[in-house]
């Protein structure tokens, strides 16, 4: 199609710039954004530049869909099967990670398809932009791509195929299963928004490739899409890149799918309740939902200020809907979710997760427990912090699944805070808006990619469907968000007493309790033996049949020519832009408590981070039990503060002790810090952490106005915190909830089960951190607290959490780590944290000496109390060892269960070898050494064989057998891991990865050659890349550095990209047959855990599984010794 009006331009600029605040004290402040017309369609591509290293891509195309059979869906997954002009399967991933990415991704939502790519560089972005729309609008939509991709039977009648397999693990979930039923109450009888866009495992059986076909040509077409760039694009990218894609890619079939969306309600006397259940192993905890219609799209200020007051109503434990349902003494969930989500209209969603079922069949089951106070000290707010909502309401529990028992009790408390104006609290909502503000400013900080694209993803969706739009491209809607934040700030509390009423009170919400069926996962299954029988009847001629798959996936793998290889060329890495930052050691004169190092960090953030690391390893076994307890409550309890200490903000000390409950402690740091956590070790979980389960963290992010009385909390926190029966009773019981919840997820549940079988006994000393945190030990653990907090007695579990605080306080080898803004010094913000901890620890060691209680701390020897450093060359004394045993031969166990629709596959083996500086040496003579080349060729050689659309990828996904498979390293616990997950057919997957790594060894210039390497080394840069592209992530990278036994951030960089620079081919071999080729071999000792619905039969090819469950691992667990 010729370019219009004789122009030689494929794109035009479409009005003036705008810029998405990003919520600093100059409002103009924040990231420009351009908006650029296809001359022959209605297509846009929006570039918003943000100056970070990290780039982005997603072209949205709004989708729907009439019919259970997931045509967005399975369209999705066949646009990356190849293209007009770029045929073979994998090029496009190819291209992706050889341009510092990971690799193209896409979702499918109700209203709209989104293609993405995430690259380190401005280049990588315009090397695939082409390629991505030509697959996107030219893809080549074959029958043998179907077969592999969306749906095929083996010759046994199994259903496979990568979207069946996804969809078949989903479709019978809890979540989705409730999303399902509230929106098929919500919107008319055939709105595209009751139908599932992902597809019905029945339907999508029934689906043929032609109606795929047919889909595209309805919706792909150059005038229905819309491109959005964020990243630090130059000025000349429109002349460089957009102007120069072939007219061809973007030539448009005509075809426009913009028409309006049935916005009408249904009918007044529809259904608005439902019982929905679900597979569940247990029958202990359900889910409560509801949602409301919202306003349209085009109302930004009134999206803002719903989702400021949903905060308000349920984002702290101190919001009035956690304290009517969770903060209790009997909780009636154990969290609140809530959201406005985009649609047409919008929709508001309040849901209650770790809701007691059980109690549902028990009206007995429920204790009293009595109140407590504190003698001789002054209240804070004692009426409102109080439980007053405790044992006397436990007459809810039976009847919460009842048709509008729970509507009702959500409604009340509404209305409760409706008719008392917010508590009687006129500027209730005003701090909620500020809290909201600062939030936001966080998120456009360290995430603005993220809140950029959902906002513009509302536009465009709005632009397409919704029936005011008639046919206008309005875009960056809510680019000035923080205006409208400040106009918020300004409204009367009348205003958001309306907001009550009008969305929340004045209409009536659909309401769904998922209900769970330990039954149905066996109900399911006999259903999936009988669809499995009736597919071998349709069989006339198995040999045939399966040829015909074979065939299907032989013409699908990837198997790009040297040729095509040739064609993809690497950027330069040295163009990725940096963010500025420093980072400095400073070894204290004089202690702060157990604090000796401190870590300055400056970096490109108005957020100051305070973070206090001390190791646990004083800690004894019986009082490692209490450390989830002790990290759950440390932020949400009482406390008591000693007269002589300043209180929050007040000018002058107390002249005598001051109780303050929990409530305020919680609504006061909502107000002053923007996150904060107290956990076992680093990137912690609840019941699990990746790496530093030795050391307990403890952290706050804060506006730098606020630093000076974040840290005076932070201290008096770790001090003087009260740890009360009813506290202890709704934290420990609400953990219990969410440990049913993990043990619902094959993925989650696999991680604890493998923790169980891979991690050995610490040698002269106590268990490691990670295992006493587990939900194995936990659960009956937690058990056992509830019934003691239920009947009062807590002296013994009060003495513990006590003493676990005395060990830190007074622990040594411990590390502080504080990010300050550019430019400003870090020694005032140390040494206002220095005169915070004094002041606070000489009235704590006034009042305590090392026995708590009349109890004496359970400590280690000294002998026994000290490990070898994590890397012996940095300063910070972190233990690492392998976490795996020496396992004598393989262990190999498989857990039917019930409460799981797919397999998921673990195995682990023990890879313990130098990663990092050993400090025998200086820095610069161990480097020469490369000592950890071994390391970084296996590293290179998992994401060789890992990447998408590489060897794993086409040999699992490519056959339909899972929806995923990995291997990779785990430096921290020492392992070399297979993990593979939304398995149709585990046993398959695992035939297929081990005589894939087979014939790695057999063939090993068909996988590994030059190009391979390249592409490894591309994606680990990218890899490198989003651990430096925020503020925040910098700050992380820099502790981890010193961790690991670097001097800095900048050293650790170079010592890990001289060691990859050195991989070639014979180190890969090396490590391969070494390393690697012993994960195909059964009889090597290895830990390997199956996850299964309940029939689900393995093949004796794969070797002996010992048949477990749950119970069995749980048996082995004794509740620790609390007296």
């Amino acid at each position: 199609m010729p370019l219009s009006q004789g122009t030689s331009q494929l794109f035009v600029k479409e009005g003036n710039d705008f810029v998405y605040q990003k919520g600093t004290s100059n409002p103009d402040d924040g990231y420009k954004t351009s908006v650029y017309r296809h001359c022959d369609s209605e297509m846009r591509v929006v570039i918003c530049r943000i100056p970070r290293p990290v780039c982005t891509l997603h072209i949205y195309v709004p989708t729907i869909a009439n019919n259970n059979k997931g045509l967005p869906h399975t369209l999705e997954h066949l646009i990356f099967c190849g293209s007009k002009r770029h045929p073979d399967r994998g090029y496009l991933d190819a291209l992706a990670v050889c341009n510092f990415s990971q690799g193209t991704n896409a979702w499918t939502a109700v209203d709209h398809t989104c293609y993405t790519l995430t690259a380190s560089s401005e280049q990588a972005v315009a090397n695939l932009l082409p390629v991505y729309l030509d697959h996107v609008l030219n893809p080549l939509l074959r029958d043998q791509q179907f077969v592999t991709e969306v749906y095929h039977y083996d010759e046994n009648g199994k259903e496979q195929g990568v979207v069946f397999s996804e969809m078949s693990s989903r479709e019978n979930d809890e979540y989705d299963l409730a999303s399902g039923h509230i929106n098929n109450m919500m919107y008319p009888a055939k709105n595209p928004y009751t139908f599932e866009t992902g597809g019905r495992t029945p339907d999508i059986a029934t689906l043929t490739n032609q109606e795929i076909i047919d889909y595209h040509r309805e919706y792909y077409d150059t005038n229905n899409i819309t491109v959005v760039m964020t990243g630090a694009f130059g000025d000349d990218f429109e002349e460089t890149v957009l102007q120069k894609i072939s007219a061809e890619i973007l030539e448009s079939n005509g075809c426009n799918s913009r028409t309006p969306i049935d916005c009408s309600a249904p009918p007044k006397d529809g259904p608005r309740f439902e019982t929905v259940h679900f597979p569940s192993s247990d029958a202990d905890v359900g889910s409560v939902w509801f949602a409301w219609r919202g306003p349209m799209p085009g109302d930004s200020e009134t999206k803002l200020a719903l989702k400021i007051l949903l905060d308000y109503l349920a984002e702290n434990p101190s919001s009035p809907l956690n304290q009517r349902f969770v903060e209790r003494s009997s909780p009636l969930a154990n969290s609140i979710s809530f959201s406005v989500d985009n649609g047409v209209p919008l929709t508001i969603n309040v849901q209650f997760f770790g809701v007691p079922y059980a109690s549902t069949q028990d009206a007995d089951s429920a204790a009293s427990v009595s109140e407590s106070g504190s003698d001789g000290a002054e209240s804070d707010d004692a009426d409102s912090d109080s439980e007053s909502n405790g044992a006397e309401e436990d007459k809810d529990a039976p009847h919460l699944f009842e048709e509008r028992y729970y509507e009702n009790l959500l409604l009340e408390e509404i209305k409760r805070v409706y008719d008392s104006g917010f508590d009687g609290d006129a500027e209730a909502l005003l701090k909620a808006t500020k809290r909201m503000r600062q939030t936001m400013a966080v998120d456009m900080e360290n995430q603005p990619e993220e809140i950029i694209q959902d906002t513009l993803c509302a536009d465009i969706v709005a632009n397409h469907f919704l029936p005011a739009s008639k046919g206008t491209f309005t875009i960056g809607t809510c680019s000035r968000t923080f205006d409208t934040l400040d106009r918020l700030a300004k409204k009367p509390v009348d205003y958001w007493l309306d907001l009550v009423k009008t969305w929340l009170l004045d209409q009536k919400p659909y309401h769904v309790v998922m209900v769970p069926d330990e039954k149905m996962g066996e109900r399911l299954e006999a259903k999936r033996k009988e669809i499995e029988l009736a597919n071998v009847a349709r069989i006339a001629d198995k040999e045939a049949h399966a040829k015909a798959i074979a065939q299907a996936i032989d013409s699908n793998k990837v198997n790009l020519s040297d040729e095509v290889k040739s064609t993809i060329s690497v950027p330069d890495a040295s163009l990725i832009v940096t963010l500025p930052h420093t980072q400095t050691l400073i070894t204290l004169d004089k202690p702060i408590g157990p604090v000796s190092v401190v870590q300055s960090i400056e970096c490109d953030s108005e957020f100051p981070y305070l973070s206090l690391h001390i190791p646990i390893d004083t800690l004894s076994d019986s009082l490692r039990a209490y450390l989830v307890l002790f990290q759950e409550l440390l932020f949400s309890s009482d406390l008591e503060l000693p007269a002589g200490l300043v209180y929050s903000t007040d000018e002058q000390p107390l002249s005598e002790n001051k109780y303050v409950g929990y409530v305020t402690v919680d609504s006061c740091l909502a107000d002053i810090t923007t996150s904060k956590s107290a956990s076992v070790g680093a990137d912690n979980d609840v019941f699990s952490c990746s790496q530093m389960d030795e050391v307990f963290l403890m952290s706050m992010r804060m506006y730098d106005s606020n630093y000076d009385i974040c840290a005076r909390w932070f201290t008096q926190i770790l001090m003087f915190s009260q740890f009360t029966s009813e506290r202890i009773l709704s934290v420990a019981q609400n953990l219990l909830s969410t440990i049913s919840g993990i043990k619902r997820d094959e993925f989650s549940l696999s991680n604890a089960i493998m923790l169980h079988y891979d991690s050995k006994q610490k040698p002269n000393g106590p268990r490691w951190g990670n295992g006493h945190i587990s939900i194995f030990e936990q659960e009956a653990f937690l058990k056992n607290i509830a019934q003691q907090a239920k009947s009062g007695k807590v002296e013994d579990i009060v003495g513990s959490l006590n003493r676990i605080r005395d060990a830190l306080i007074r622990g040594n080898k411990a590390f502080l780590a504080v990010s300050t803004p550019i430019g400003k010094s870090s020694q005032t913000y140390i040494e206002e944290y220095s005169r915070q901890w004094n002041a606070c620890y000489e009235k704590y060691s006034a009042d305590r000496s090392s026995e708590t209680n009349g109890k004496s701390i359970d400590v280690l020897s000294e002998s026994t109390g000290k490990y070898p450093a994590f890397g012996s060359n940095g300063v910070f004394p972190i233990e690492f060892a392998t976490r795996m045993p020496d396992l004598e031969s393989p262990v190999q166990v498989h857990f039917p269960l019930a409460s799981v629709l797919s397999s998921c596959v673990q195995m682990r083996m023990k890879n313990h070898i130098c990663c990092v500086p050993t400090g025998k040496q200086s820095f610069e003579e161990e480097l020469q050494n490369l000592p950890a080349l071994e390391y970084h060729a296996l590293y290179i050689l998992t994401e060789l064989i890992s990447r998408m659309d590489g060897p794993l990828f086409s040999a699992i996904r490519g056959k339909g057998f899972a929806y995923g498979a990995y291997v990779y390293l785990n430096m921290w616990s020492g392992q070399l891991i297979f993990l593979c997950y939304r398995a149709s057919d585990v046993p398959r997957a695992i035939l297929s990865m081990r005589k894939l790594i087979e014939d790695l060894g057999d063939n090993w210039d068909k996988y590994v050659d030059d190009f391979e390497i390249n592409a490894a080394r591309s994606t680990i840069v990218n890899l490198n890349t989003s651990k430096t592209c925020t503020p925040f992530n910098i700050v992380d990278h820099c502790i981890l550095s010193n961790v690991y036994g670097y001097e800095s951030a900048k050293q650790l960089n170079r010592w890990r990209n001289t060691h990859l620079a050195a991989v070639g081919k014979k180190e890969l071999r090396q490590v391969y047959d070494k390393y690697f080729k012993l994960l195909a071999d059964p009889s090597h000792p290895m830990a390997t855990v199956i996850i299964s619905p309940p029939e689900t039969e393995l093949l004796p090819e794969i070797g002996e599984y010992e048949r477990k469950t749950l119970e069995s691992i749980r048996e082995q667990y004794k509740v620790a010794d609390m007296s």
